[in-house]
């Protein structure tokens, strides 16, 4: 309804006044005997028919052109149906070139680890690392967020506290190194809402959605713009605040390491 009635401005409604005149003015000279006023009606008629042809066109293009404004200034690059392994390779392009920050925020991350893991140490080199996984005894062992987001993946009770385990057990020896950058990671203790993926100017993100796993929900590649902005104030929002987080060292504290449990 409001683009209908944004039809109706002042050049519009002249344009279409004047053009529905010669269409109106032509089928009168149709009507006529003489055929030199036939051929002048018919050429009237075929002008007002092109002009509300050129209107719809141009009324259409305007459409088509505020889309495309608001999909640069909200910064959208691209769209995918899936994450993870389904677009590994737009992963790879960005991070063989990070220079800056890399941001990353999920449940156990399991795909990342097993995909990347021989990576990480190269990550360091080049950039600042800050990952965030899900606290699996939050917000109590029994009745955790991690446990709650096994049944709506319908996935096997207790896989995303095995995942978080294993990232954990993974990365620790990376942690207390000094080197140029950092590589740090934390349990984020908050209602998990989206998956994040940042390297430098760039970023992943996607929904979690029910019985939906999450390397099968919609992504979304931004660069830096207002929604970029937004999700890493979100990032930072988590990582900042000690009541939303818990460091590896605490949750060693209650999750000791067993013997089988080095990569």
């Amino acid at each position: 309804m409001t683009r209908f009635l944004g039809l109706f401005t002042t050049a519009n409604v002249i344009y279409i006044l004047a053009h529905l005149c010669l269409m109106l003015l032509g089928f009168c000279l149709l009507g006529s005997s003489s055929t030199v006023a036939k051929g002048i009606g018919g050429s009237l008629v075929a002008a007002g028919l092109a002009g509300w042809v050129v209107l719809v066109y141009v009324l259409q293009s305007q459409t088509i052109s505020d889309r495309i404004r608001m999909v640069m200034e909200l910064g959208f690059i691209s769209a995918f149906q899936g994450r993870s392994v389904l677009i590994k390779h737009e992963y790879d392009s960005r991070l063989a070139s990070s220079k800056q920050q890399i941001d990353i925020l999920g449940f156990g991350l399991k795909t990342l680890r097993q995909d990347y893991a021989n990576h990480f140490q190269s990550w360091k080199a080049r950039a600042n690392v800050r990952i965030l996984l899900i606290d699996p005894d939050y917000p109590d062992v029994q009745h955790s967020f991690a446990d709650q987001r096994d049944v709506e993946e319908r996935d096997r009770a207790g896989s995303i506290r095995e995942d978080v385990e294993a990232f954990v057990t993974e990365v620790e020896p990376l942690l207390n190194e000094n080197r140029l950058h950092t590589f740090e990671v934390k349990l984020y203790r908050c209602l998990p809402s989206v998956n994040l993926f940042r390297v430098d100017s760039e970023m992943f993100w996607g929904p979690y959605l029910i019985h939906q796993q999450s390397r099968n929900s919609p992504t979304f590649v931004v660069r830096e713009g207002p929604l970029f902005t937004t999700l890493i104030d979100h990032f930072d929002a988590i990582w900042s605040n000690d009541s939303l987080t818990r460091s590896i060292e605490d949750y060693r504290r209650s999750h000791p390491i067993q013997a089988n449990d080095h990569p």
